[in-house]
């Protein structure tokens, strides 16, 4: 088996000495190209299965960061190997590329904070690739909530409830307070504000809140509490008269927070108007 496999590296040996340097230039490419494609599409993916089925989720960002970085070590490889190839000493080159890269980290080193930040992303892993985050809002009219779509090098994509794709720039990113709502399995806890004037009786409101709210698909039963916030009135400086109250529920989806919450403050109009609560109001003395 030995001699069959020293026969066979002899005979390529002499194949490749008789090409031309055009030849083994072509070659060295080819056959870059050709290891990286069985990494990336043949390796990488059954090392994505394998990853998958372990509880460990540090496999998963290693894997991921290993794919980030493997057409850079493709390039580097191959780039070396077409030089050694046509002659062109490779020390005063990577001499070279030290001082060029230097200049260039200077004039670029918003780009390289930017790959550092994902860097560390990934390998902290934050976010991961579907989690549903809150982060700095972009502009007045875009929310902060949103889905991450992917995690890259210099940007991170994320889709946010107004179906807008965002690019955030990783180094933003990493210096964000980021809210991860998908990280921990544990219900998600929502809360709705409301202020009745002072002669609805607290106990009838408490009662006909939480039945309000319970009924809604997606609320989980009997996670809803309801406490008096503060007494306010127009001696304070409020422009209100009246109790200010507040409703804690849990959600079954984060993802239906919105939603469930104007259900939940429509159910309140509905059952304020048939019990009637009287919600809070400017004082008369105001008006006039």
């Amino acid at each position: 088996m030995i001699d069959q496999y020293n026969q066979l590296a002899s005979q390529f040996s002499a194949f490749w000495q008789s090409l031309s340097v055009l030849g083994q230039t072509t070659g060295a490419i080819v056959a870059t190209l050709f290891v990286f494609y069985i990494a990336r599409f043949v390796l990488i993916r059954r090392l994505e299965k394998i990853a998958a089925a372990t509880e460990n989720d540090f496999d998963d960002r290693l894997i991921h960061f290993i794919k980030q970085f493997l057409w850079l070590a493709a390039l580097f490889v191959g780039l070396i190997w077409v030089l050694k190839i046509n002659g062109i000493q490779i020390g005063p080159v990577l001499a070279s590329a030290g001082i060029a890269g230097i200049a260039i980290g200077l004039a670029a080193k918003e780009t390289l904070a930017d790959i550092l930040a994902g860097i560390f992303l990934i390998a902290d892993r934050p976010i991961r690739i579907g989690d549903r985050i809150i982060i700095d809002k972009i502009g007045k009219h875009w929310g902060g909530w949103g889905d991450v779509v992917d995690i890259g090098l210099r940007r991170t994509t994320i889709r946010n409830t107004d179906g807008v794709i965002v690019n955030y720039p990783n180094s933003a990113l990493a210096t964000s307070t980021i809210k991860n709502f998908s990280m921990d399995p544990q219900p998600v806890r929502a809360r709705i504000r409301f202020q009745a004037d002072f002669d609805s009786s607290p106990a009838l409101i408490r009662e006909i809140t939480i039945n309000a709210i319970e009924k809604i698909d997606g609320i989980i039963e009997g996670s809803t509490t309801v406490v008096v916030r503060s007494i306010w009135d127009d001696e304070q400086g409020h422009i209100l008269s009246g109790v200010l109250y507040e409703a804690r529920y849990r959600l079954e989806e984060v993802t239906k927070r919105t939603t469930l919450r104007s259900t939940v403050l429509e159910n309140l109009i509905e059952v304020f108007k048939e019990n009637n609560v009287q919600m809070a109001a400017i004082p008369v003395k105001q008006i006039n």
